[in-house]
């Protein structure tokens, strides 16, 4: 059998195990696993470093309009083509629906625009903040369509569902067989924190911290677990920062809640202190919930694999105008929250693991489970014969991050001047070289959607 391409000499990390040997790859798919495979048409050597299957990011906002009215820097162009330099082949960004705005009309929004941008693979979840009559309906159409979750969101005046409407969409998700993506911060405790700030004139970025309490998510993670168990649904935490929150998910998944728990690359390597210095320098590092400290970062390196089940970007890209839209005076309140990330999630998480990082481990953190998530394992997220031929040749030599080196259109990076541990060297996606050394096969609409299977 003669193969479109052959991938040599790797180290190939995938479904638990690491195992050495060549994959053929036909018609854009894995069509072989093995020794000493035939010839391919076109053939990369992997030189012994490790292949894995190709990150899938199942947490992205990209082209998105915010409930303020900003737009994103980064459109589904210019995201997935950095989500593409990082290692990542599969994203699901959002369709988001704001108050009085059909479901329907937002969901078929974001698919068109994706169709014609996209340079990666893409699912898609819709955020729900509005119930109104004809929201239950234009959700089924939805989830035919193949929708990958249900996103709802517990604080924010603009977003958030009061908790009869939260039930009410998280019973019809688990008809459907959808997750629910849940922002998870208590509106009381956040919207109190929130007020006690300004009352004291304490507008700086630590007020944001002190808003958005521990406390505040751990009695979220609480009512959305509390809400999904009573109506059967699959509660999709998303990034979560502290180590209590996964423990609750653990403890509420051992009595029988269906719970996926994620976190992101910034709760585990950036510090809470960043947000103690003026506006302007606090300002990239200003996220929702907010970055927190070692004890909590600690903690969730100690549960990934083990209550932490997936590691996202949440790549929430603003530029520094956006956050800072009144320059230097911009209180807390103004301020965009949200962290670039999509291209350095893969490096990031690596770095962090350590040393000795547990590749079986790593891979299902940024690959196998966001595909189990997004309901598109196993055609994506692994390499076994018949998945999706999307893969990263990984080049573990220590690299300094600039931001002028990336791809996406932030204009910065909250990780500048970090050492990271490793960086894909080559990355196949559906059987086509995307990226590597003077390869730049990207273009926009060559992504394809992958609709959620059952």
């Amino acid at each position: 059998m003669t193969f479109d391409l052959v991938v040599r000499n790797a180290r190939v990390a995938d479904a638990g195990a690491v195992h050495e040997g060549d994959l053929g790859i036909s018609d854009g798919k894995v069509a072989d696993r093995g020794s000493r495979l035939e010839r391919g048409r076109d053939e990369l050597d992997a030189e012994g470093r490790y292949v894995f299957p190709g990150g899938v990011d199942s947490h992205v906002h990209l082209g998105q309009v915010s409930s303020k009215g900003d737009v994103t820097a980064d459109d589904f162009w210019s995201g997935s083509r950095s989500a593409a330099f990082g290692g990542t082949t599969t994203v699901v960004p959002f369709a988001a629906q704001h108050r009085g705005q059909s479901i329907r009309s937002v969901v078929e929004d974001a698919l068109a625009r994706a169709g014609d941008e996209m340079t990666v693979d893409y699912g898609l979840h819709v955020i729900v903040t509005d119930m109104a009559p004809g929201a239950v309906a234009e959700l089924r159409v939805a989830a035919a369509r193949g929708l990958a979750a249900i996103k709802l969101y517990l604080t924010y005046d603009r977003l958030k569902l009061d908790r009869v409407a939260s039930l009410e969409a998280m019973q019809l998700a688990a008809e459907l067989g959808l997750p629910v993506m849940v922002h998870a911060e208590s509106d009381g405790l956040v919207s109190m924190g929130r007020d006690r700030q300004i009352e004291a004139g304490m507008l700086g970025p630590a007020s944001h911290a002190v808003s958005h309490s521990r406390s505040a998510e751990w009695a979220g993670v609480a009512e959305a677990l509390a809400l999904a168990e009573a109506a059967g649904a699959t509660a999709y935490l998303a990034h979560v920062s502290t180590p209590e929150a996964i423990d609750m998910a653990i403890s509420a998944r051992n009595r029988g809640v269906k719970v996926i728990a994620e976190t992101c690359p910034h709760y585990l390597l950036l510090d809470e202190a960043q947000l103690d210095q003026p506006m302007e320098s606090a300002a990239p590092f200003l996220c929702s919930p907010p970055l927190r400290g070692e004890a909590e970062r600690s903690g969730l390196l100690a549960r990934l694999g083990s209550g932490v089940d997936l590691v996202t970007s949440d790549h929430s890209p603003y530029t520094l105008d956006q956050k800072l839209p009144q320059g230097p005076a911009t209180s807390f309140t103004e301020a965009a929250n949200g962290l670039p990330g999509i291209e350095l999630r893969l490096s990031l998480l690596f770095t962090a693991m350590g040393p000795d990082v547990d590749m079986a481990a790593f891979v299902e953190l940024v690959s196998s489970n966001p595909a189990r998530a997004a309901g598109m394992y196993p055609r994506k997220g692994t390499l076994q014969v018949g998945a999706d031929a999307d893969l990263v040749v990984w080049d573990d030599a220590p690299f300094t991050v600039r931001g002028a080196d990336l791809h996406d259109n932030v204009g910065y990076t909250p990780y500048g001047g970090m050492v990271l541990a490793g960086r894909p060297a080559a990355v196949v996606a559906g059987g086509e070289l995307l990226v590597a050394d003077g390869v730049d096969a990207t273009e926009p609409g060559r992504g394809r959607f992958v609709p959620r299977s059952a």
